[in-house]
């Protein structure tokens, strides 16, 4: 049978939404589910029921992942809140988990998605449990109160006749219990009864009158309210005296004030749900180390309960992991009264080890003699694997520096040489690796060859395929085909790649033949580039149709065509430029990309490049790139023909 699961998704994208259900639902949940895209919906929703967990994308139209992590904690949830987005980079997932993120997973490779979850839910349930002890023990503390040095007990006698209360009178004592002298209840029969607590008056009320009927009556225990207010406990013994007719009297009742038991059965109640309910085993032990009381938390660490493992020492978890020097060296330290803290490896009921952080505390009485041992145990095992996770992810930051070389080479060292254009490029991976790529190919007809292409994610995954694609292009370009031609080669080459790592390219290809100004291109779904027209003093956006790569294994591509003149700006780019953001939820877009093109359009195309990404920088606050960054630059110069040998740099 699933399990349910409350899920708030925030995410703008329906699709997105579907997919990470389809995966809750692989991974055996059956998820009851709101997805939202503005902060008062999300407020709404918060507002309105309680969640397991949320899953939020890192940008959305009118505000930010940063931003719902926020809502969420401000809101009081502890549940897990884990981030799905395409657009995160290393260093803003870190900044995400610093800001009180549990996990992050980039769109398209949510597999361990599920995992994670279980994890989150089962530390959520554990932060739970440790905070519940800890609010148990500090109400504890804070009600537990000094025990009265000495009790008083007193006396007293109520006159009965034909049924009715017609007098009473209690001893001197009575001050010291009830705040009220003798000379008051003497002259009010009824003070007593208006003293008794209303939660405990119909129970007094109902024995009362069994002792008018006759019957004897056990001692009570109830509640007064104190002439100051403040609540005591008390125990009733009465006793009946009947006349010569067998008809009660009066009776004698003896009062004692037991509030400070009470009081101390209610905080030794609380303490003792705060043991059981400790998140981390605890065991009580007297001075020759045999088991006196564990909580439920040392049977579900160790598998032995309570039955099992009272009157036997701990030596039964014993794993052969430590010599006798070790035990030895613990056995000194706590005999002497000490502390004693380390971690050891130990043996479940099952038989299988556990590494176990432990500190034991003697516990002496006035003469500083040692009476017991609480030993508090804590299974290490996620701390240890976390350790070995940072090393490993030292190990990885070097290889991952090494690919980031690698693949920098990979990319055109310097422009090439070709008459008619001046060109530029520029790679910022928000990663050590990414999956946008550039290149530039002059022809040996004199035409010029320049592409951009986007690999979803930031991968090593995504590194690769880009690599793969580089190789296909290069052969294709030399091939000579048309644009068309070589994005739809290269689709059929790379779509079983693309499929198994879940991944998705889009590309834009345009080849320029300076002899006739004819500039030809075809997109596979890129977002369109920028053509600056000198002669119009604006900027228009160079589309054709084109599904993106790797969704099917056969696609036409449209082709078109457009003359460019001297002084016209072409500008390559992947949406890691215009989707960036501001922190508040503006992105950077291509409106103020297209205005920033016009007013450089007097610039050489490295200029124009530098200029795009400090301003790109400016918007964004310094912050890192939340997705890779790439654009390419090409500018057209008057030929000269093709022995100009006018550099395109």
């Amino acid at each position: 049978m699933a399990t349910p699961l409350r899920v708030l998704i925030i995410e703008d994208s329906e699709d997105d939404a579907l997919l990470i259900l389809l995966e809750l639902r692989k991974g055996g949940y059956e998820p009851e589910y709101v997805r939202v895209e503005t902060p008062e919906a999300m407020m709404e929703a918060i507002a309105g029921r309680q969640w397991d967990i949320a899953l939020s994308d890192y940008v959305l139209p009118r505000f930010s992942g940063i931003d719902a992590l926020n809502i969420w904690r401000q809101s009081g949830f502890d549940a897990p809140f884990i981030i799905v987005s395409g657009k995160i980079g290393e260093d803003t997932a870190v900044g995400a988990m610093r800001a009180g993120a549990n996990d992050y997973f980039i769109k398209g490779n949510i597999s361990r998605l599920v995992p994670a979850i279980q994890r989150e839910l089962k530390e959520a349930e554990l932060r739970r449990k440790k905070r519940e002890a800890e609010e148990a023990l500090l109400t504890s503390e804070l009600r537990y109160r000094r025990l009265v040095a000495a009790v008083t007990d007193y006396i007293y006698t109520v006159e009965v006749r034909g049924g009715d209360v017609v007098a009473t009178y209690h001893g001197p004592g009575c001050a010291a219990v009830t705040g009220y002298g003798p000379e008051e209840f003497e002259g009010d029969p009824f003070l007593w009864y208006r003293m008794i607590h209303e939660e405990d008056k119909q129970r007094v009320t109902e024995q009362t009158q069994q002792l008018l009927e006759g019957e004897d009556i056990p001692s009570m225990e109830h509640r007064i309210i104190h002439k100051d207010g403040s609540i005591r406990w008390v125990r009733n013994t009465i006793v009946p005296r009947y006349d010569e007719l067998g008809g009660l009297a009066a009776y004698d009742g003896l009062i004692a004030d037991i509030t400070a038991r009470k009081t101390a059965e209610i905080e030794l109640g609380l303490r003792s749900a705060a043991l059981n309910a400790a998140a981390n085993a605890i065991v009580i032990s007297d001075p020759g180390g045999r088991v006196i009381w564990v909580n439920p938390a040392f049977t579900n660490l160790t598998g032995y309960t309570l039955e099992e493992i009272a009157g036997r020492g701990l030596g039964i978890l014993k794993s052969g992991v430590h010599g006798e020097e070790f035990y030895r060296d613990l056995w000194e330290t706590i005999r002497a009264g000490k502390v004693w803290r380390g971690e050891m490896i130990n043996r479940r009921k099952d038989g299988s080890l556990y590494p176990e952080a432990q500190t034991i505390t003697p516990v002496v009485d006035e003469a500083g003699v040692v009476r017991h041992y609480v030993a508090i145990k804590e299974d290490v095992t996620e701390r240890k694997r976390a350790q070995e996770a940072l090393l490993e992810n030292a190990r990885m930051s070097c290889d991952m520096e090494l690919a980031r070389q690698i693949q920098g080479a990979l990319l055109p060292s310097a422009p090439p040489v070709v008459a008619g254009v001046r060109c530029a490029g520029r790679w910022v991976p928000a990663a050590h690796v990414g999956g946008d790529y550039y290149d530039f190919f002059p022809r040996d007809d004199g035409s010029f060859d320049t592409v951009i292409a986007d690999v979803s994610g930031h991968s090593v995954g995504a590194a690769l395929i880009m690599t793969e694609a580089r190789s296909v292009i290069r052969t294709q370009a030399r091939s000579g085909g048309s644009p068309a031609a070589i994005v739809r080669s290269l689709n059929e080459n790379l779509y079983e790649d693309l499929t198994r790592a879940e991944l998705f390219t889009t590309m834009f290809y345009a080849s320029y033949r300076p002899t006739s100004g004819i500039l030809t291109y075809a997109s596979a779904g890129h977002n369109p580039p920028l053509l600056y027209r000198r002669a119009e003093g604006r900027c228009l956006e160079l589309d054709a149709d084109g599904l993106i790569l790797g969704v099917k294994p056969q696609v036409t591509f449209e082709e078109r065509e457009v003359r460019l003149a001297p002084g016209d700006i072409l500008l390559l780019y992947t949406d890691g430029i215009t989707e960036s953001d501001n922190g508040s939820g503006e992105l950077f877009g291509v409106g103020r990309l297209s205005a920033l093109l016009a007013s450089l359009h007097g610039e050489e195309p490295e200029a124009v490049i530098e200029a795009v990404l400090s301003e790109l920088a400016a918007f964004t606050g310094g912050r890192p790139p939340a997705d890779d960054i790439c654009t390419v630059a090409v500018k057209i110069t008057p030929s000269s023909g093709s022995g100009s040998g006018e550099s395109c740099g």
